[in-house]
């Protein structure tokens, strides 16, 4: 297969398209010259035959059988070799531009397309249209039918390969096979059904929009001009290590020995089955195309159509096909029985991938499939292939200074523990860290950033342990759940206390009256991580509907999987209350929800964060799965302080005769402080003031108290603020 050179920049300077689009197409136009000539020779010979409108005579028959005859000695060259003194104009003009580091149009779309010399002809010929619209007559002529005015294969073999030696050995390259139409440069008329003419060279070749301009100025998209929508290019660099790179190794050897076999892979997450599935290929000696997403197909019949017409192309280019399942549940099952049917009908070696085995009856029965069944990659696995990924950066640097500084060996550790990503999203970290330059852990945050679920609210950490204001035991708790979440891998993994491949991941409940920081706690653990926090929208997760509220949960655990987020259910007892007796046939169904969240939850490998008002509210079988229980009490007095402090922003204009050390006597909780400092700050920017004085202040704790049904004792907010506090606060005004 030739290297694709997609997308890259066509010029650095100015280009000069127009004038060698028309040396390289006035060969072509000798060419059509010569076609018309030997046209006029044929049509002179002809009529000096007895012709009759109702058969063909003895003499017309002779003289077509000789005209058609193998055995005949006219030698003609093709229009690609003539006219030295053309060729010798093209040199020139590009000795002349060579200084502006310039590409021509064409000759960058034949290297993206691999096109030879007959083939960027051939595409000329198809264009000459635009150049001169007298060519339509001229295709009629040559193809003795005036009602043909557009170019086909037939023209282009007419004008381009004249004898009988070339028309074989050129007539592949106008064929779905050939680069013109796979790469979609030339598209019959009706593609992919029949235009009643039952013969492929009779069928117009339309050219896509853009490709003229493309041509005479540069202008345009060189990737969505030529591309083969099959064609696979291998990963770089290829990360496959342990179980996986023997597995893929013997399933190779086995495509090897019988080509028309199937090799599956099962077990492997999507983003990392191109690896294995190219490892695979390469191991039997096979580059890979990859099949069509059968899902886009409005019919099964379509699908069938599609994957024969995929088979087919890689049987011809002598390629293997990738077929990746995970998917096909989403086709249906008559789609899927149908590219079941057709790939076990078809004699073209094909590989499988998915996390879960497809093996379709048909595929079983003949002795031609294969498989192996491999673990995610665990946390020594993942720490090789991080090691491997940053061998090659420090290699493919141009100055050692260059690599980004986590691929030390010390950062590989690190890497490997807190998240668990797939090869194709380890490339696109390392690509993205390189290239701007930001450290590995931020670029892995922006490479798993998704598309929030509309179940889901997503946000990007902005606490850090500084903002959390606890008490010391509790702080010490929060601590250790980050610095345990970090650790498991290792623990669970390569000491084995997993229970599995990797096990679940853990899980923390936090309880205590509202606005203690439990929220805010699980921010700041996903801060300290590098990871999203995922929170659960439960207004939207919960249905009516039977078995919707399950999907919905089930959707939200994928994501966090997906995006290596901290997922968070916010009172999370609406959820996981306790299951009671079934009096009702509702209650029979909540009984199952809090039975597939135990599920969910215990399989899970996210780290998962509860959080609940009410301890007791939550099922006893919840609470005997949290590796870590945090219970969050009301601040004391020096938390309360430090949480006045922080309450107000450094750029706040405070009355200077404020004092804050006071107000730590109030039992308000952190999020009640919050709210009060705000609302001050509103009542001062409300009346004009220019600071925020004690009357704001103590405006908004009365509120704060109010909203809580709780009332102020006589005189406790006046004594808050007029207190001057010990020597060491009172000469501070935050």
């Amino acid at each position: 297969m030739p290297t694709q050179e997609r997308g890259a920049a066509l010029t650095r300077g100015p280009v000069p398209a127009t004038a060698h689009l028309t040396l390289r197409y006035a060969a072509v136009h000798r060419a059509l010259r010569a076609a018309a000539a030997r046209r006029a020779e044929h049509s002179k010979l002809l009529a000096d035959c007895e012709l009759s409108p109702y058969c063909v005579t003895d003499a017309q028959a002779e003289l077509l059988l000789d005209l058609t005859d193998p055995a005949a000695t006219r030698v003609r060259v093709p229009a690609h070799a003539l006219a030295p003194v053309a060729v010798s104009a093209e040199e020139d003009l590009r000795r002349r531009t060579a200084r502006a580091e310039a590409v021509f149009p064409l000759d960058a779309l034949s290297r993206a397309a691999g096109l030879d010399a007959f083939e960027t002809d051939a595409l000329l010929l198809c264009l000459a249209p635009v150049f001169a619209p007298e060519h339509a007559l001229l295709f009629g002529y040559l193809l003795d039918d005036l009602d043909q005015r557009r170019p086909n294969a037939e023209l282009v073999l007419t004008v381009l390969a004249p004898s009988l030696d070339e028309r074989l050995a050129r007539l592949p390259c106008l064929g779905p096979y050939g680069p013109l139409r796979r790469f979609g440069l030339l598209v019959p008329e009706g593609q992919g059904g029949s235009d009643g003419s039952g013969n492929d060279l009779l069928r117009s070749l339309n050219v896509p929009p853009g490709l003229a301009s493309y041509l005479l100025d540069g202008r345009g998209d060189l990737a969505l001009l030529a591309h083969d929508p099959g064609e696979l290019s291998p990963p770089r660099p290829p990360l496959l290590g342990g179980p996986a790179l023997a597995a893929v190794t013997r399933l190779g050897d086995r495509l090897r020995a019988r080509r028309d076999g199937v090799a599956a892979l099962w077990g492997l997450p999507e983003g990392g089955q191109l690896d294995a599935a190219w490892a695979v290929a390469a191991a039997a000696g096979l580059t890979l195309r990859r099949a069509p997403d059968v899902r886009s197909s409005p019919a099964p019949e379509d699908a069938r159509a599609e994957a024969a017409r995929a088979l087919a192309t890689a049987g011809a280019l002598g390629t293997a096909l990738w077929l990746p399942t995970d998917a096909l549940h989403e086709a249906g099952t008559a789609t899927t029985q149908i590219l079941a049917d057709v790939v076990a009908r078809a004699h073209v070696p094909v590989v499988l991938t998915g996390r879960a085995p497809w093996r379709p009856l048909g595929l079983l029965a003949d002795g031609r499939y294969a498989e192996e069944t491999v673990p995610e990659p665990d946390y020594p696995q993942r720490r090789a292939l991080w090691a491997a990924l940053g061998g090659h950066a420090s290699a493919s640097a141009s100055a050692e200074e260059d690599a980004p500084e986590v691929f030390g060996a010390g950062g590989f550790d690190a890497l490997a523990a807190r998240f668990r990503l797939t090869p194709e999203q380890m490339r696109a970290t390392a690509g993205l860290a390189g290239a701007e330059g930001v450290p590995m852990a931020n670029a892995v945050t922006r490479v798993l950033a998704t598309m929030p679920a509309p179940l889901t609210e997503q946000r990007t950490p902005v606490h850090d342990m500084a903002d959390l204001v606890l008490p010391a035991e509790q702080t010490r708790q929060v601590e250790e759940i980050a610095s345990a979440f970090q650790a498991w891998p290792r623990v669970s993994q390569e000491w084995g206390f997993g229970g599995g491949h990797g096990g679940p991941g853990l899980k923390a409940l936090f309880t205590g009256e509202p606005g203690t920081g439990k929220t805010l706690a699980a921010e700041v653990i996903a801060g300290s991580l590098g990871v999203d926090l995922l929170r659960v929208d439960l207004a939207r997760t919960v249905s009516k509907w039977v078995g919707e509220t399950e999907k919905n949960l089930d959707k939200a655990f994928r994501q966090a999987e997906a995006a290596h987020a901290l997922l968070l259910f916010d009172e999370a007892d609406s959820l996981f209350g306790k299951r009671g007796t079934v009096d009702r046939g509702s209650d029979r169904y909540a009984n199952l929800e809090v039975g597939f969240l135990l599920q969910r939850l215990e399989r899970s490998p996210a780290l998962v964060v509860l959080t609940t008002n009410l301890h007791g509210n939550l099922d006893s079988a919840f609470t005997r799965r949290f590796q870590f229980v945090v219970r969050f009490s009301r601040p004391g007095d020096r938390e309360r302080y430090r949480l006045w402090r922080l309450a107000f922003p450094a750029r706040a204009p405070l009355a200077p005769d404020l004092r804050l050390a006071g107000l730590a006597r109030l039992d308000l909780t952190g999020a009640a402080i919050m709210a009060a400092a705000r609302t001050a700050a509103l009542l001062a920017a409300r009346s004009g003031s220019a600071a925020i004085g004690r009357e704001h202040l103590v405006e908004a704790i009365a509120r704060q108290f109010r909203q809580e049904s709780r009332l102020p004792r006589a005189g406790e907010l006046e004594l808050a603020l007029g207190q001057a506090g010990d020597a060491a606060s009172a000469g501070s005004t935050r």
